[in-house]
């Protein structure tokens, strides 16, 4: 075949990802010809197409394409090392076509372009969203993340409708981000990948000729659009972030591991090793990546007059942020020498997946934003909502006394300690249930549940000296978030509940003599009471935090200073609690579940 046969006999789909310029002029051949070196790094023999800076004419318009196809070796997944004969021999290729401003990218099986990828960046997170809405847009399916930093948080997931904004109520979505989205114009299907800048219409697969003038007309609705309010301005608001940089100022990080999670039961990851002085040593990546699950706090350092941001990370002393012109990165020397191999052969740092996929969320001394997945997002709604907010917090003068968590416990016990929390909770709640258990310890749902007609009630517990204590925040949070699914358990639960129920209450290696059950006939009675509950109809679940580490006047009033800006001592932990608590009302929501905050006066 010649070129042109070779051209004409490849199949597009309207499908590509749409970059802005930072340079507007057209790539140079040199650009084109690195790419494609980048890309084609593991070929085998010449290219099977090969064109570059190809003139385009579309109307008055002059566009340039490149395009290349090569054959590629590649390690089967079901062997462990390569082996003669044993290799699989993939196609693959990349068509580049440039608009001066803009590039549209189509590409399969290929990952190596990082020169390119350094003069080009994602269309505007308002502009991608929103460019196929119309006032007659059916919404199918959205995709989101969550912005919360709790490491507890459901982290994405996924809702679909015929149209989701007739029957998807907008409160709570403040707080997501959409990732992609589906919609339907009339007879027009299109799906958008926002953080990828990917869009894919639906439809008949075609060859280049009809590509480049779909992409031209991608384009023109890029140029001309205007923004409007739409379904998606309920989600949290896209911010520009060069606009924003130089007043940010991280003050916490939390590390996703929903993609390296995601790439492991896809068979994505070939292998992980520790690559240093010449030597290689493969290593659990979970394990270590674990110890980075929960927010880390970070710290700006001023060396030497050069300021940067320190990451307090629990495995490394040399993590830190760089604030660059258009995204927020993470560094750290000793972490780049842990490696990731791909099952396409692709082999990077660990550092450099987490920064490809922008795979963190981060929160600043500006209260209401949050950096995660290459953008900046503001939640108007957080600050603003304090009043409603506060209404959770239930003060308490007994918790001004408290002394411990569960108190001073012997073999002897029936109760726990005077001026424990846990006693405080007791005397405080039990009274009103037909049933009171301690589930403290062991594979619990919460260190006390309370049943009664129609209600189930969770209660968990925290004690600490110090004030404004957000890591202590943190873990009962995320304690009351991992159990919510718990509200309503399974049946295959009882028999590990009735066994755990039976026994006395055990703290230290000390068998005391305090029933699990507080309250009730007994134990298989009060399996049962909750298993009826669950049927009810009008059933209400509560949510308790049970903590003395927060006053709620004192907590107004570090709100009004966030609200007027001023500065304070507690100004971080404030910040991070606020971002829990919203966490944790939004999680309860979900499951219908009330959230009540017992506290300090």
């Amino acid at each position: 075949m010649t070129q042109k046969e070779l051209i004409d006999n490849l199949i597009l789909n309207e499908n590509a990802y749409f970059y802005k310029k930072i340079n507007p002029n057209l790539l140079s051949i040199k650009l084109i010809k690195d790419t494609f070196r980048d890309a084609s790094s593991d070929k085998i023999g010449k290219y099977l197409l090969k064109q570059i800076k190809i003139s385009y004419s579309i109307g008055k318009k002059n566009v340039e394409y490149s395009i290349c196809v090569f054959k590629y070796p590649k390690k089967p997944t079901f062997i462990e090392e390569e082996t003669a004969d044993w290799e699989e021999i993939k196609l693959a290729y990349i068509v580049i076509v440039d608009f001066g401003k803009y590039l549209a990218i189509s590409k399969r099986n290929i990952s190596g372009i990082k020169e390119l990828n350094q003069k080009i960046f994602p269309l505007d997170y308002k502009i991608i969203s929103s460019l196929f809405i119309e006032n007659t847009t059916a919404f199918e399916k959205i995709s989101m993340n969550n912005m919360n930093i709790s490491d507890n948080a459901i982290r994405h997931k996924s809702i679909e409708a015929v149209d989701l904004k007739e029957n998807v109520s907008s409160f709570g979505l403040h707080s997501y981000i959409p990732s992609n989205i589906r919609l339907s114009n009339d007879d027009d299907k299109i799906s958008v990948s926002l953080n990828s800048s990917r869009i894919n219409k639906f439809g008949k697969k075609n060859n280049l000729d009809y590509f480049i003038k779909w992409s031209d007309i991608i384009i023109n609705k890029i140029e001309k659009f205007k923004a409007s309010e739409n379904f998606l301005s309920s989600f949290a608001t896209p911010l520009d972030f060069e606009k924003e940089k130089s007043t940010l100022k991280p003050i916490a990080i939390l590390l996703l591991l929903t993609k390296l999670n995601n790439d492991f039961e896809a068979s994505r990851i070939d292998s992980i090793k520790l690559v240093k002085d010449n030597r290689e040593k493969e290593i659990n990546i979970i394990r270590v990546l674990n110890n980075l699950k929960r927010l880390m706090e970070v710290k700006e350092i001023n060396n030497n007059g050069n300021p940067y941001f320190k990451v307090e990370s629990p495995i490394t002393n040399d993590l830190s942020l760089a604030i660059n012109s258009k995204s927020i990165s993470l560094r750290s020397k000793k972490l780049n020498d842990l490696r990731i191999k791909l099952t396409d052969e692709t082999e990077l740092s660990v550092l450099d997946y987490f920064n490809r996929s922008s795979s963190f969320i981060i929160n600043f001394d500006r209260v209401d934003l949050i950096y995660s997945h290459r953008k900046l997002f503001r939640d108007s709604r957080l600050l603003g909502n304090t009043e409603s907010f506060l209404r959770v917090f239930k003060p308490n003068i007994t918790l001004s006394n408290v002394k411990s968590e569960k108190g001073q416990v012997t073999k002897t016990s029936t109760n726990f300690s005077i001026g424990s929390i846990f006693e405080f909770v007791e005397s405080e709640f039990l009274p009103a249930y037909t049933f009171f258990l301690c589930d403290d310890l062991g594979n619990e749902w919460a260190d006390h549940i309370g049943l009664s007609d129609d209600n189930i009630s969770f209660f968990h517990s925290k004690y600490k000296e110090s004030n404004f204590s957000a890591s202590a925040f943190q873990d009962i949070v995320g304690q009351a978030q991992k159990n919510l699914g718990n509200l309503m358990p399974s049946d295959n639960q009882w028999a590990m509940k009735k066994k755990s129920w039976n026994k006395k209450y055990a703290l230290n290696k000390t068998i005391t003599n305090i029933n699990r059950l507080r309250k009730g006939t007994s134990v298989n009675d009060s399996i049962q009471y909750f298993q009826d509950l669950k049927s009810y109809p009008n059933l209400t679940k509560c949510v308790y935090l049970v903590i003395n580490f927060i006053s709620k006047k004192e907590l107004t009033d570090r709100l009004e200073k966030l609200k007027k800006n001023e500065s304070f001592k507690e100004k971080n932990e404030v910040i991070q609690i606020l971002w829990f608590v919203s966490s944790l009302i939004s999680s309860c929501n979900e499951v219908s579940a009330e959230t009540h905050i017992i506290c300090k006066p």
